[in-house]
């Protein structure tokens, strides 16, 4: 006996490391046979991730974990995934896990975590999903053999998953988010019910009207199921849209060729509460002890035959006959609903399908709305024939809806108007094709709200629709500082109300004040941990997004940034969250301004293009007024008269439109017209004022001084340019950054008569003419910071220069002279003499003294510049003359 126990615990031992330990050994080659066999099955690539097989997790069925799942489609939706789940698990009976792969494997149990599925008809009507190999192009080993799926199901499941339809020939879109989905059952049995569960967010759109926006369904069914026959039955179920609560029965059939559908529908009960539950959820709000009278019913039916040309035949009925409703806490009640609209085919071809709202109208206290409205084709070129008539007292509504807390509605708005068109021309843009009539009015509107900081008010806006180009006839409104008055035309209303097109047309606008904060939206952030203090921010400008149009507009006065532009003037195309600015004139700074260029303010970062033209701007104001004056030209402020320049920039801006002046790059041609400068006032000019002694920038003349700017990298680079300061000749060039750091040079070229007495004994052997040409650039280096600058005088090269001058006049004199004066003038360089006095001598026409030394009388005229003697003292003296120069005082020139 303790021998058999002995041999049942070594079995028992082993089959429980069997369980644990042979999962590590197959999980690889299942998972291997799995792809292998979804491989040969599909024209698709199929991955996997980890994969884990468990002999316990599902006893006594062994489960398969793969992770990471995907479906990627081939040609012609290459690359596409078509499936992707971040988990599936598979339950199947123990021993098919020891299966080879000619042998069909069966799922019992089937669990999908977190997939996206995107199923897609392409423009050439190819389904993405198609991806099962037709019978003559199915692999030969696979024809060869048994192997596949045996789905024996018992029990599924999809949890948190999205589904998404797209069929871009007939524009339908379906989304089901947040889908749950399962289903007990047996599909082993020819015949068995299927219990079934599904909620989900819905989203459906036809030719890009979304009809439903993630509207919760919920589905509780019953479903018999025979699968000898494939006829699918609805037993008892229960469905709910939002609230909507709907009664559904009948079957699905499936044949070789075509699906046959009859199923109806209708509300259990048909109280008006039943209307409110199908709007959504987010668009619902006080609806606890709301009270209505009257009914609201949906019935109807779906039924025919289901191919690749046919749809089910269909009439679906929503009706409301003198309803009303009044919200709690409010005074006025909405009364005499009445709703009478069906959705129809009674062929079951797809373009004969209409949606007929006979009629449609309530009353909000005094005032009656109602209308009527024909939809046909509506998968192809939809038609609408639509009539809206009444009057609305928008002061009331707030006594019958419940408003935001912040929103203040007030004037009256009057409507008797009639259209048809279809989608296509409205696509098209074809207008002339739109037809339209009545007109439309708003009389003393009033909005206070979070959209503008000021109350919004409109004294009248009126519309003409009697014509192909629905013409603004008037519109008058106020806000803030701001007026505004415009008419014009109105290309698109039809598609700029129910296609979110822009808003196309050409329109004139008026206004003698324009303030450009009026449009800004005033925020508070908290800016301290402890949330006690806070701080007033403003929103970025938006250029708005709806707004297609030409704009020709005057303005006598815009407020902008803190400034004030008169007489502004032009045309402006808006388009994209850009407006493009041609031949815009505006008078500011005691001169003129023209602009043409860009603003957008489309991507993250608003941006702009501009060429700015200006003309006799008064510097002193310019420079308090620009920021890009202050930054860019900070030595401008020094300055008193008139400036012309003509500015290309572009770079980004901040959310209030002023530019960023790091972002900036372009150019400018600048021209002055002044010639009075005030040093003291910066301290650049006025360093440089103290350092060149001799001079005083009083004397400056920099009248039609022009220049060219270039902007880049957060700096400016500055072309040279010349003014003088009496009779000295200034050449300026360099470059200056953001940060005030500068790089200049001056070259002052400086007349030998500055030099005054010191510099008499130099060149008093000259001829007056002589020194007359003789002028000395001077190199002066400025750097440090405009605020705090160093000046550097390059007296170096100024000694050089004058010293090369000199030798060459004097060489030049001597070659004049002859051979013999060159000789004796070249031997007095050397012993150290003054060549100039056997000059004069000679111009007296007195013999030259010569010079017993014959080996210097014999040298070459072109040594002298070789004699380091003689230059070296015209250096000493040309370097004391110039460092004299420096100390001199300003009152002494």
């Amino acid at each position: 006996m303790k021998k058999i126990f002995k041999i049942l615990g070594v079995v028992l031992l082993a089959v429980v490391a069997f369980v644990i330990a042979a999962p590590f050994f197959l999980q690889d080659q299942i998972a291997e046979i799995l792809k292998n066999k979804l491989n040969e099955s599909l024209n698709a690539q199929i991955e996997f991730g980890d994969v884990d097989l468990s002999f316990v997790a599902a006893f006594p069925d062994a489960r398969l974990n793969i992770e990471d799942i995907s479906i990627i489609n081939k040609e012609p939706f290459a690359g596409d995934t078509l499936f992707y789940a971040q988990e599936v698990k598979l339950d199947m009976p123990l021993f098919d896990v020891f299966h080879d792969a000619s042998e069909p494997i069966t799922i019992n149990e089937l669990i999908v975590n977190q997939a996206v599925a995107r199923l897609q008809v392409n423009e050439n009507e190819v389904a993405s999903w198609d991806i099962a190999f037709a019978e003559a192009e199915q692999p030969q080993k696979q024809q060869d053999t048994t192997s596949g799926f045996n789905f024996n199901l018992k029990h599924y499941e999809i949890n948190d998953s999205k589904f998404t339809y797209e069929d871009l020939v007939t524009k339908n879109l379906l989304i089901l988010n947040e889908m749950n989905h399962s289903g007990n059952g047996d599909f082993s049995l020819n015949s068995s019910t299927l219990e079934t569960a599904t909620t989900a967010l819905v989203t459906y759109e036809l030719e890009d009207i979304e009809y439903l926006a993630s509207q919760r369904i919920e589905l509780d069914a019953d479903i018999l199921m025979d699968l000898d026959e494939q006829k699918f039955t609805f037993k008892d179920n229960k469905a709910l849209v939002n609230d909507l609560e709907l009664e559904m029965a009948g079957y699905v059939d499936i044949e070789d060729d075509y699906n046959m559908i009859d199923l109806t529908f209708k509300t259990p009960s048909s109280d008006f509460k039943n209307f409110f539950a199908v709007i959504p959820q987010e668009y619902r709000s006080n609806l606890d002890g709301m009270t209505t009278t009257g009914d609201f019913t949906v019935d109807g039916f779906i039924r025919g035959e289901v191919d690749e040309n046919r749809i089910p035949k269909m009439n679906i009925a929503i009706k409301s006959n003198n309803a009303s409703f009044q919200y709690p806490d409010l005074p006025q009640k909405v009364t005499n609903i009445y709703i009478d609209a069906q959705l129809v085919n009674d062929t079951g071809n797809v373009d004969d399908t209409y949606f007929n709202v006979a009629n449609t109208s309530f009353n909000i206290g005094a005032d009656r709305l109602q209308g009527n409205a024909m939809i046909r084709n509506l998968t192809s070129n939809m038609n609408v024939a639509l009539n809206a008539k009444g009057d609305l007292n928008l002061g009331k509504l707030s006594q019958s809806f419940p408003l935001p807390e912040d929103l203040d509605l007030d004037g009256k708005l009057a409507l008797d108007m009639a259209s048809q068109f279809d989608m296509e021309s409205i696509e098209k843009e074809r207008y002339e094709r739109i037809k339209t009539q009545g007109k439309a009015t708003l009389t003393d509107f009033k909005y206070i709200g979070a959209a503008f900081e000021n109350p919004f008010l409109i004294k009248l806006a009126a519309l003409d629709l009697d014509t192909s180009t629905i013409k603004l006839l008037a519109f008058d409104a106020l806000t803030g500082n701001t007026d505004i008055q415009a008419t014009g035309s109105i290309n698109n209303l039809i598609g700029f109300l129910i296609q979110d097109q822009g808003l196309k047309g050409n329109f004139n606008l008026r206004s003698s004040t324009f303030d450009v904060s009026d449009f800004m939206e005033e925020t508070t952030e908290v800016t301290s941990a402890n949330q006690k203090s806070t701080a007033a921010t403003q929103e970025a400008i938006k250029i708005p997004a709806f707004l297609d149009a030409n704009l020709d507009f005057a303005i006598n006065e815009v407020l902008y940034d803190g400034l004030t532009l008169k007489n502004v003037s032009g045309v402006a195309i808006i388009r994209d969250e850009t407006i493009m600015m041609n031949n815009v004139r505006t008078n500011i700074f005691g001169g003129a301004i023209g602009v043409d260029g860009s603003v957008s303010t489309r991507g993250e970062q608003p941006v702009f293009d501009m060429n700015l033209n200006m003309k006799d701007l008064d510097i002193g104001q310019s420079f308090q007024g620009f920021d890009m004056f202050q930054q860019f030209v900070p030595v401008i402020q020094a300055l008193e008269g008139k400036i012309n320049t003509d500015i290309q920039v572009k770079g980004n801006l901040t959310n209030e439109l002023s530019p960023v002046l790091t972002s900036i790059q372009g150019g400018a041609f600048a021209q002055l017209l002044t010639k009075e400068l005030k040093p003291r006032t910066v301290a650049l000019l006025d360093r440089l004022d103290e350092k060149l002694s001799f001079i005083s920038l009083k004397d400056i003349d920099i009248r039609e001084l022009a220049t060219n700017l270039k902007f880049q990298d957060g700096a400016v680079q500055v072309s040279p340019f010349d003014f003088k300061v009496k009779d000295i000749v200034v050449t300026a060039s360099g470059r200056h950054s953001l940060t005030n750091e500068m790089d200049y040079v001056l070259n002052l070229n400086v007349p030998a008569r500055y030099f005054g007495k010191e510099g008499a004994q130099l060149l008093a052997q000259l001829e007056d003419n002589e020194i007359d040409n003789i002028a000395v650039p001077l190199p002066v280096r400025l750097g440090g910071a405009i605020n705090k600058p160093s000046v550097n005088v390059d007296l170096q090269a100024a000694v050089t220069n004058l010293t090369n001058q000199i030798v060459a006049i004097q060489k030049q004199k001597l070659k004049d002279k002859g051979e013999a004066a060159l000789g004796t003038a070249v031997d007095d360089i050397i012993k150290g003499k003054n060549p100039l006095d056997n000059v004069k001598d000679i111009i007296k026409g007195k013999k030259p003294a010569v010079s017993s030394d014959t080996t210097a009388v014999s040298k070459p005229a072109d040594s002298v510049k070789t004699v380091p003697p003689a230059r070296d003292q015209v250096k000493e003296a040309a370097g004391s003359l110039l460092r004299n120069l420096m100390k001199k005082k300003k009152d002494s020139v």
